[in-house]
């Protein structure tokens, strides 16, 4: 276990409390952080790196940020001009999650900068922003933090040794006798001042240190920082990927099948053309797109067409309403993947004097982003500019590509704020279909899905069927577990087979394999606590509907089925569910250190009104743990939510207000997901709008703390960790109020509903 950080941080509201004693381990080298992210910048000496304008083309960041080639690019997350000015370049997606704030601060902190006095800009597509681990560029998966933080300490530090190197040359004194403040050099000895401005050309030309000093005690991480793109979404002047406008530009709306595998079989494209407005239309896969002048004329022109659709459809699809019956085959015939094996589980089992066997299932799930999917595209000979609000910029690059043609330099994406993300914009299907569109007229277009084609045309999140064992000794100790799961893939959407080059093989760590999917077993292969025996094995369901990420992955779906298990496990025992959970997890410190601090928050064991009740639940996830409790009352099946309460150790909470914020939102994601699903009625989802797909309102969010416990383990993400263990706690809650169990949701197949 890594050296301890006792810290504790409480936020809830406008009340904050903080206690920290702090022991630091030694930080590792340039080279061990950063290596794989400046493999294109070129080798000085021996394991000296280059930081300069050839890592990122100054021609490229023009193009994107609008910057000036007078600019000095100190390293791919910093430029300087001649005018003092800073960029602090964003390689991560800002979708609220406010990654970009906390980066920028982790960069300016060892440059001794002001966040007053830069400003932040979204990269564009290059080498050095692909994420270490999984070696592309994109956003999600908790993945940010984790994978950029000491990257951004190391080039802070190192690109600020390297102003102080250039600034020393330039005044004759040694390096040791100058410090930095606000972007200004200074000289005790004489006085005299050097702004960063004057020396960013001498700088970017210098090697990188192999060992820059980075900072003992920060400024601005540790602490809540204003988020720099809140005042832009008050004020209106943050740019969606829904609000870009571009000179000359058109509009398109779009429609594809409403059926899962149906096609579009036939349609009037001259009695559309006639329509007021309409300047081209344009078939794009499974359906067709109308531009026009502005929107409501491209959308009307489609409304009125008269579209015919084949009738071919899904195999499975016309089963889906019904889950079980539809996944039940596989659970039982498989074939089945063994993704991890602890002893013998089925010979314990066998011999187990107590036994419990459950069926759980989760619905499908749609992403319901408040900006449906977008994309603005330009398309010449020689080049294609995208404006888009993207998570997967890499994927994004690579189909631009291979629609146009075009290699993958002359491909350029502005990338804009996102109106929600969830893992949706990890996919480039949008991003497809605007290029096709912009191929086939000579002017940018602007294609703009409506409500009711993003519901119907969503990467959903899978529905699953779990069936899990499990096998007690007479004192009710777990002695055994097994876990059978059913699930369409969540990966093979966002590696497209033949689109990414540099994955060679399906071996690649990035790559899906084809006969098992480890996104839908998260949670479930290395949960928290000490299982002797343990057999979890998958089917990986093929589908038409297609499935992909949804905020909290797979671990959301398999930690409602693991912890609510465990909490029918702790009854069977008649075991108290938090001292039932503690005795499993003698040998794991860290998570039972968490488990007590919300058992403790949340006041667990005393005693409440009649008809209400508290459920537990712990997760480990996304590199963190987070334990919740949730207070309920239900009176005649409806369930009222009183308060939340969450821990969480994600290794160094390094904004606490920005943290709390991703967690509480997060908790408010997974309530609405206990009443939200998309179902499917011949082939078409059901739910075409919040009408039928209802998050909860406001004024029903209940009251949220949030308690932070820091354990100088490795850091962990925070923006998918909060919803995790919300519905097993909530389910949970139930059970101890009413005695009922719920294995199915949406709530509404339990015969329940939020009050």
């Amino acid at each position: 276990m890594a050296p301890q950080t006792s810290r504790t941080i409480v936020f809830m509201g406008d009340r904050q409390t903080t206690q920290q004693t702090t022991s630091r381990e030694p930080l590792p080298s340039l080279a061990q952080v950063s290596r794989r992210l400046v493999l294109q910048a070129g080798v000085a000496g021996a394991g000296a790196f280059l930081l300069s304008a050839r890592l990122v083309p100054l021609e490229a960041l023009a193009a994107t940020n609008g910057t000036a080639s007078s600019e000095a690019a100190i390293t791919p997350w910093l430029r300087i001009a001649a005018d003092n000015s800073v960029a602090l370049i964003a390689s991560q997606s800002e979708m609220g999650q406010g990654t970009s704030t906390t980066l920028a601060a982790t960069l300016a902190d060892e440059l001794d900068l002001d966040l007053d006095h830069v400003k932040i800009e979204f990269s564009p597509f290059a080498d050095a922003y692909r994420d270490p681990v999984y070696k592309w560029m994109f956003t999600g998966n908790s993945q940010s933090i984790s994978s950029y933080y000491e990257i951004m300490r190391h080039m802070g530090a190192a690109s600020r040794e390297m102003l102080l190197t250039a600034a020393a040359a330039r005044l004759g004194v040694p390096v040791a006798s100058l410090s930095t403040k606000g972007a200004i050099i200074h000289h005790a000895g004489s006085g005299r001042t050097v702004a960063f401005g004057d020396v960013a050309s001498e700088a970017a030309k210098l090697p990188i240190p192999e060992k820059p000093h980075v900072k003992g005690k920060s400024t601005l991480v540790g602490r809540a920082i204003p988020r720099w793109d809140v005042p832009l979404k008050v004020d209106g002047s943050a740019v969606f990927g829904i609000d870009v406008k571009v000179p000359n530009m058109l509009l398109a709306a779009v429609r594809c099948a409403p059926r899962y595998g149906a096609t579009l079989s036939k349609y009037d494209a001259a009695a559309i053309k006639t329509k007021p407005g309409v300047v081209a239309v344009v078939e794009i896969p499974n359906g067709l797109a109308v531009v026009a002048d502005t929107y409501w004329h491209a959308r009307r022109a489609l409304d009125n067409a008269e579209l015919t659709w084949s009738d071919e459809g899904s195999t499975l699809t016309n089963a889906i309403d019904n889950l079980p019956a539809a996944y039940a085959a596989k659970l039982d015939s498989g074939p089945f993947f063994a993704h991890k094996k602890i002893g013998d589980a089925a010979s314990a089992l066998g011999a187990a004097p107590r036994k419990l066997d459950a069926l759980y299932q989760v619905p499908f799930q749609a992403h319901a982003t408040m900006e449906p999917m977008n994309c603005t595209a330009h398309v010449t000979a020689d080049s294609c500019e995208i404006w888009a609000p993207a998570q997967g910029m890499e994927l994004s690059q690579y189909v631009a590509s291979q629609v146009t043609g075009l290699p993958v330099e002359s491909i350029t994406i502005h990338r804009t704020f996102l109106g929600g993300g969830f893992g949706r914009r990890l996919l480039a299907d949008f991003i497809k279909q605007a290029v096709i569109v912009a191929k086939a007229v000579p002017q940018p277009v602007k294609v703009i899905w409506s409500r009711e084609e993003d519901f119907g045309h969503d990467a959903y999140r899978p529905a699953m069927l779990h069936h899990i064992s499990a096998g007690l000794d007479e004192g009710g100790a777990l002695l055994a577990l097994s876990h059978r799961v059913v699930s369409p893939s969540y990966l093979l959407y966002l590696f497209p087979r033949g689109v990414f080059p540099q994955l060679k093989d399906w071996s690649d760590p990035a790559a899906p394999p084809e006969q098992f999917d480890e996104m839908a077993v998260e949670g479930l292969i290395e949960p928290p606590y000490a299982i002797p025996n343990m057999l979890v094995e998958q089917h990986r369901l093929e589908i038409d509907v297609p499935t992909s990420a949804w905020r909290t992955t797979g671990h959301g779906p398999n930690n409602f089925v693991l912890e609510s298990f465990i909490d029918e496990l702790a009854d069977m025992a008649k075991m108290d569910p938090l001292a039932y959970r503690r005795e499993m997890l003698a040998s794991n410190p860290r998570a039972l250190k968490l488990l007590d601090l919300v058992a403790a928050k949340a006041h667990w064991g005393t005693k409440l009104p009649d008809n209400s009740g508290r459920g537990i639940a712990l997760a480990s996830a996304f590199g963190g743990l987070v334990a919740e409790v949730v207070e309920v009352s239900v009176i005649r099946n409806r369930i009222k939510v009183h308060k939340v309460v969450a821990a969480v150790d994600c290794g160094k909470t390094l904004d606490p207000g920005i943290a709390a914020a991703n967690i509480s939102g997060g908790v408010v994601w997974g309530l609405s997901g206990l009443q939200t699903a998309v179902t499917f009625d011949n082939g078409r989802a059901v739910q075409a709008n919040f009408d039928s797909f209802t998050p909860i309102h406001l004024w029903e969010t209940p009251e949220i703390e949030v308690h932070f416990l820091d354990s100088g383990e490795k850091l962990g993400g925070t923006g998918e960790l909060g919803p995790v263990p919300l519905h097993a706690a909530f389910c949970n809650a139930v059970f101890a109020a009413t005695g009922r169990r719920i294995r199915t949701l949406p709530l509404s197949t339990a015969g329940f509903s939020l009050a």
